[in-house]
């Protein structure tokens, strides 16, 4: 088995995008791990890191990045051997010391170091904590953050999941859980994919949109299409990676639906930006 290589980053989009569908058929190639415990608190808990941590800028307070670094490591130190040694290897990096402070608590405190620094530092950490293969595959959640796409560099890659303007506005409008009016699933719709779009084209690293319906009906070009932009080896995917998709997702949107016919050219629009004809 090789040493790990990349981390790959499946980022969702709004709605039922098939971020998780997207990670579930990567966890299956023989080549990529999906470690447990980069979960969306894990996320978070990397965000404020990044952004409190690093001393070249104003957002540096000492205080903030020892709890900032507490919390990950906390979190680390929670799974499994090789998370813990990943742990164990950030703290000797930044040449962490515990010290405690009332109101707070037993903190790490690490020493000033620069943002790129920080953002090598996570994205090894990260590779650590990949003991079951030579690719780490992680979901973030529907915002794309700068902070935590700095960790990337050109030999890693970002997959986003995404599906047609037209059907994500009309399951967030119908939703039983948190439904919203048909004009906010609109607004929303075109905000976060706007948004997600100008985050994307910064990055320096592999993006390649996996749209939903592909992969529903087009499993294996779709998925032949990951390995190339991965650079995984390419594998015979085995049958319960197909079984395990979902079955309710159509192969073009609903038009004839009221939203889609209120707001179907804004959307339509929005959709070819993202490969939909």
């Amino acid at each position: 088995m090789t040493e790990p290589a990349q981390v790959i980053f499946v980022a969702a989009g709004p709605g039922r995008s098939g971020a998780d569908s997207t990670l579930t058929a990567l966890s299956a190639h023989p080549f990529v791990t999906t470690a447990p415990v980069w979960n969306v608190a894990m996320t978070a808990a990397v965000n404020r890191l990044l952004a409190h941590a690093p001393n070249d800028d104003h957002n540096w307070l000492p205080r903030r990045a020892a709890q900032a670094l507490t919390d990950v490591i906390a979190r680390l130190d929670t799974g499994s051997a090789a998370d813990r040694a990943a742990a164990s290897d950030l703290l000797s990096r930044t040449r962490a010391r515990s010290v405690t402070i009332p109101v707070y608590g037993r903190l790490w405190v690490p020493d000033p170091l620069p943002r790129r620094h920080w953002q090598r530092l996570i994205r090894e950490t990260m590779l650590l904590t990949a003991s079951g293969g030579s690719h780490l595959a992680v979901k973030i959640g529907p915002h794309v953050s700068r902070l935590v796409a700095g960790v990337l560099g050109p030999e890693d890659c970002l997959l986003f999941a995404v599906r047609h303007p037209v059907e994500t506005a009309v399951q967030l409008a119908a939703s039983r859980v948190d439904g919203m009016r048909p004009d906010e699933a609109v607004h929303y719709v075109d905000v976060a994919l706007r948004h997600a779009r100008h985050v994307l084209t910064g990055l320096d690293t592999r993006v390649d949109p996996v749209r939903l319906e592909e992969l529903v009906h087009s499993p294996e070009s779709t998925l032949a299409r990951v390995e190339e932009i991965t650079r995984l080896p390419r594998v015979a995917w085995p049958p319960h990676v197909f079984e395990a998709l979902p079955h309710d997702v159509g192969r073009a949107p609903d038009l004839d639906h009221p939203l889609a016919r209120a707001h179907g050219a804004d959307l339509t629009a929005l959709a070819s930006q993202w490969g939909y004809a």
